[in-house]
C-alpha cells in the first residue's frame, strides 16, 4: 500500500469515527424488530428504478471512452459497453485492482496497447473528479444539512482546495498531453546530473506517456466528454435519490441530498475494500449524524445501496466475463496485480 493510500485511508477512518462517535447514542437503542420492518417494506420498483439508472450510466461510459479513443480507433458504443459492466463488476467484487480489467480487456479485444487504454482511464478518472466535485459542491452550498457536519467551515474551505487541486491537476495532464516531449526532456535535464540512464529512461516514458494521454483532439470531442460526465454523476445521484425513496420514511429528500450522500460514499470509497464495506460504513454513518435518519434506517438503505448500486454490475459482469472465456484473476494477473500461482 502507498503512502498516499494509507493517508487516504487513514483521514477517511478519522473522518467516519467523528461521525460514527458523534452517533454512538443512537446504535445504543438499536431496534431490530424495526430495522426488519423497514426492509419488508422496501419498493420494489424504486430499487429496479436505482439499477436502471447505474446501467444507464455504464452506457454513457461505453459512449465517453468511445469519444476518448476516437483519435485512436472507431470502436461502437456497444462493444465497449460490455468490458465496462465487466470492470465494474471486477471492481465491486476485489476493489480497486479490479480497476485495471476494464483498459486490458479493452485493449485485447480492440487490439491496441494497454498504455493507450491506461491513459484513457486516467483522463477518465480526471473528468470524473472534476464533475463529481462540481457536483457535490453545488450540493453542500445549497443543503441545510452541511450545518451538521463535524466541521462545516473547514469542509467548505475543503471543497474550495480540491477543486484547485483538480484544477491543477488538470491542467498538468493536459500540458502533459499536448507537450510531453517537451516535458520529457526538461526531466531528464534534471535527472541528468544524479544518473543519466534514468534521466534518459524518465524521458522516454514521459514522452511516450505524454503521446497516449493526447486523446482529446478538439473542442467538440472535449465539449462531449464534459456533457457525458456530468451526465453519467448525475445518473448516479439519481440511483441514490431511488434507492433512498424505496424507503416510505425518506421519499422527501431531494436530489441535492442525495448528492451530499454520494459525496460521503465516494469518501468512503477512499478507503475502498472489496464489496465497498466502507462505503457503506459512510453511508450509515452520514444519514444518521448529517441526515438525522433513524439507525435502523440508515442500515437498511446502507444494505440496500450496496445491492442496487455497489454490485448491481456484478451477476451481469460476470455473465458477460463468462461469455468472454475469461476470468477476473487471469485477467488481474495480464495487468500485473496478481502473480501467477
Amino acid at each position: 500500500m502507498s503512502i498516499t493510500r494509507i493517508i487516504a485511508t487513514l483521514g477517511v477512518v478519522a473522518v467516519l469515527a467523528v461521525m460514527i462517535l458523534h452517533s454512538m447514542s443512537v446504535w445504543r437503542r438499536f431496534d431490530w424488530p424495526l430495522f426488519f420492518d423497514n426492509a419488508r417494506y422496501v419498493s420494489i420498483w424504486h430499487s429496479i428504478g436505482a439499477v436502471a439508472f447505474i446501467y444507464a450510466g455504464f452506457l454513457l461510459r461505453a459512449v465517453r471512452w468511445r469519444v476518448f479513443l476516437r483519435s485512436v480507433k472507431e470502436i461502437p458504443a456497444a462493444r465497449l459497453l460490455g468490458p465496462t459492466v465487466v470492470g465494474f463488476a471486477g471492481l465491486a467484487i476485489v476493489g480497486y485492482p479490479g480497476e485495471l480489467i476494464r483498459p486490458c480487456l479493452i485493449a485485447r479485444r480492440e487490439d491496441l496497447s494497454v498504455s493507450s487504454q491506461l491513459a484513457a482511464l486516467m483522463l477518465e478518472r480526471i473528468f470524473d473528479m472534476a464533475s463529481v466535485g462540481v457536483l457535490i459542491s453545488a450540493a453542500l452550498l445549497v443543503s441545510s444539512e452541511a450545518e451538521y457536519l463535524p466541521f462545516p467551515i473547514q469542509l467548505r474551505h475543503g471543497v474550495m482546495l480540491l477543486i484547485g487541486i483538480l484544477a491543477a491537476l488538470s491542467m498538468f495532464i493536459l500540458l502533459l498531453a499536448n507537450s510531453g516531449e517537451e516535458a520529457g526532456l526538461v526531466l531528464k535535464h534534471l535527472l541528468a546530473p544524479l544518473t543519466g540512464r534514468i534521466a534518459h529512461k524518465v524521458a522516454g516514458i514521459t514522452k511516450a506517456f505524454g503521446a497516449d494521454l493526447n486523446l482529446i483532439r478538439d473542442a467538440r470531442s472535449l465539449i462531449e466528454l464534459l456533457i457525458l460526465s456530468f451526465a453519467i454523476w448525475l445518473l448516479i445521484a439519481l440511483a441514490y435519490l431511488q434507492t433512498l425513496h424505496a424507503f416510505g420514511a425518506l421519499r422527501a429528500m431531494s436530489l441535492a441530498q442525495a448528492l451530499l450522500l454520494l459525496g460521503f460514499a465516494l469518501l468512503g470509497s477512499l478507503a475502498r475494500l472489496p464489496g465497498g464495506g466502507t462505503q457503506q460504513l459512510a453511508i450509515i454513518a452520514a444519514l444518521i449524524s448529517v441526515f438525522h435518519v433513524q439507525a435502523e434506517l440508515a442500515v437498511s438503505c446502507g444494505i440496500l445501496v450496496w445491492l442496487t448500486i455497489i454490485m448491481a454490475p456484478v451477476p451481469v459482469g460476470l455473465v458477460l466475463a463468462w461469455q468472454e472465456g475469461s476470468s477476473l484473476r487471469p485477467l488481474l494477473r495480464t495487468s500485473g496485480w496478481t502473480r501467477p500461482a
